[in-house]
């Protein structure tokens, strides 16, 4: 079955020839997504035999996928590997993460990293680890590891996921998406290298793990609105009720008319109102749209 290796880049000319090389021994195609370097990325990529999709200006990790998701489907690839282009993990694994799809076994599989993290910076730890318990949540499945890039999709799965994100929420929406669609997913310890002699990041921590959080946020708010957002609408409904008769209370015991418990209950039923019928909308286009498909 043909296997084809996607990998997304930006600014990665000091390591991307070393990854091809090591990648086209495990697979039949190279593919590489230039997300609009100003660096040699893809020069360098092409000279090391990889078939380069280039965009004129850097668009974001999701946007990159999303070109080389298009490519696997339009070329008749059984099997597409996905791994980063900065050698953090081990090229020879992808027979490990390409197996459960070869045997009929998974559609999505995932190259996770914790199992030993003592290498990781303790920052990466903390957000890779909060990350995952949110696409968890938005998902409904137990993952290990939702931001590792280095996986391996069936045809079936190449088919079928979609996503919308451009940034670096797109690693979790295409579980999200996948898990909805019911594919089989399964994780494989993948080793990782750190410290690889390069820069191994070309976003701030922060700003990336941000980037995550508001997409997730999305996707929950999109997926189960009514608990994500009706929940705690109510809540804060209650909360502006529970003030507002402390408010009432007071004033007819003492006639005085307390300002800050008013602004209170006023801003938690206002904002609560807005969250619930935000929640009653979105459910029921979500509704709309699961009955058309």
């Amino acid at each position: 079955m043909p296997i084809v290796a996607c990998i997304p880049a930006y600014n990665e000319e000091n390591s991307i020839r070393k990854t091809i090389y090591e990648v086209s021994q495990f697979v039949d195609k190279v593919v590489v997504c230039d997300d609009g370097s100003n660096d040699k990325t893809s020069s360098v990529a092409e000279s090391a035999g990889a078939f380069v999709i280039k965009h004129s200006k850097n668009q974001g990790k999701g946007a990159a996928m999303k070109s080389l998701f298009e490519f696997a489907k339009s070329a008749s690839f059984d099997v597409m590997i996905t791994i980063d282009a900065d050698g953090q993990f081990l090229p020879e694994e992808i027979p490990k993460l390409t197996k459960p799809i070869l045997e009929n076994k998974s559609d999505v599989v995932i190259g996770y990293r914790f199992d030993d993290t003592t290498e990781m910076p303790g920052y990466r730890k903390f957000g890779n680890k909060m990350l995952d318990k949110m696409t968890n949540l938005a998902s409904d499945l137990p993952f290990k590891d939702t931001q590792s890039g280095f996986r391996a999709y069936s045809r079936e799965a190449i088919e079928k996921i979609q996503f919308k994100t451009d940034g670096f929420g797109a690693d979790s929406e295409i579980l999200v998406d996948a898990a909805k669609k019911r594919l089989k997913i399964s994780e494989e310890k993948a080793t990782v290298i750190y410290n690889t002699g390069e820069r191994t990041s070309t976003k701030n921590p922060i700003s990336h793990t941000g980037e995550v959080i508001v997409s997730l946020i999305e996707l929950i708010a999109i997926r189960s609105p009514l608990k994500a957002l009706g929940i705690p609408g109510i809540i804060l409904v209650f909360i502006g009720i529970y003030f507002s008769t402390i408010t009432i209370t007071l004033f007819n015991e003492t006639r005085y008319f307390s300002i800050p418990n008013t602004l209170i209950s006023l801003g938690t039923i206002i904002i609560g109102l807005m969250l619930v019928l935000m929640s009653v909308l979105l459910f029921s286009i979500s509704k709309t749209k699961n009955n058309e498909n």
